[in-house]
């Protein structure tokens, strides 16, 4: 690749790297709507492919055969740098970069902005179906990505450790309920994920970002993990903290609709 991408690609820059073989364009997306409108050569993925659902949890990481199946048959490889990009404000495209990101593949980037940003940019779109030949993906879990139910229970009260919630402030308080039970993970910070991104839907400036965090005493020293509904909303804060520099982060695939579900994990109210 003639240079390397950023982590929150922009644009005009995804463009000039386009037709770099090194380079693979992914949106997630219906199949209507890539049909109608999609980035030139764009490989295509549901969210249904990269997540798995186990009753009222969704948001779960399916087993790595089933990933290794799913990403080959859409033509990934391993060797290339993958940008993801959606219609629906990132966040799905940066569940699909965190779901590479706990299973080896660490060259990616985000289209910050998505699709909109793209059109907005005047950049050329297609439409139709596109074939991609099958390749062989290869999947090496890293676990150091990922939290669960158990692991927030053991360490969630450590003085080095900083859970995330980056649901709205009403979901956070419980006002706005949407599990069996509404509230949050007790000692959880609350940052909504929309107030990482601009006015325009794109990457805030990362020194407003950080201000935010060190107001909740968030900082690189610190392992923090993201959580939301389903690891959506909470991948996009994943990638900005990975943006950040932050090194210890873990994101909760089934989050609150593993905790919030669940009968015997603690739950707070309020702001």
């Amino acid at each position: 690749m003639a240079a390397k991408l950023d982590l929150f690609v922009k644009p005009a820059t995804l463009h000039a790297a386009m037709d770099d073989a090194d380079v693979q364009i992914v949106a997630v997306d219906t199949p209507d709507d890539f049909a109608d409108a999609h980035i030139p050569g764009a490989h295509r993925l549901a969210m249904a492919d990269f997540t798995a659902k186990d009753g009222a949890i969704g948001g779960l990481i399916p087993d790595d055969a089933t990933l290794a199946d799913v990403f080959s048959k859409a033509g990934l490889r391993n060797d290339a740098h993958i940008v993801a990009y959606d219609r629906a404000g990132d966040g799905q495209a940066a569940r699909l970069l965190y779901t590479l990101d706990v299973i080896g593949h660490s060259k990616f980037s985000l289209l910050d902005g998505g699709l909109g940003a793209w059109h907005a940019a005047g950049l050329p779109l297609e439409s139709g179906t596109v074939r991609h030949d099958a390749a062989d993906f290869q999947v090496t879990r890293q676990d150091q990505g990922i939290a669960d139910r158990n692991w927030i229970t053991e360490h969630r009260e450590e003085s080095d450790v900083r859970i995330l919630d980056v649901r709205s402030a009403a979901e956070f308080a419980g006002e706005d309920v949407r599990s069996a039970r509404g509230g949050h993970v007790p000692g959880a910070v609350n940052l909504d994920w929309q107030q990482l991104k601009n006015d325009h839907g794109q990457l805030r400036d990362l020194a407003e970002i950080r201000r935010m965090l060190a107001e909740r005493d968030i900082d690189p020293s610190k392992e923090v993990t993201t959580y939301c509904q389903t690891h959506v909303r909470s991948s996009y804060a994943y990638l900005v903290l990975k943006a950040l520099g932050y090194e210890h982060v873990r994101g909760y695939p089934g989050a609150w609709s593993d905790w919030g579900n669940a009968e015997d994990t603690p739950v707070e109210t309020g702001a």
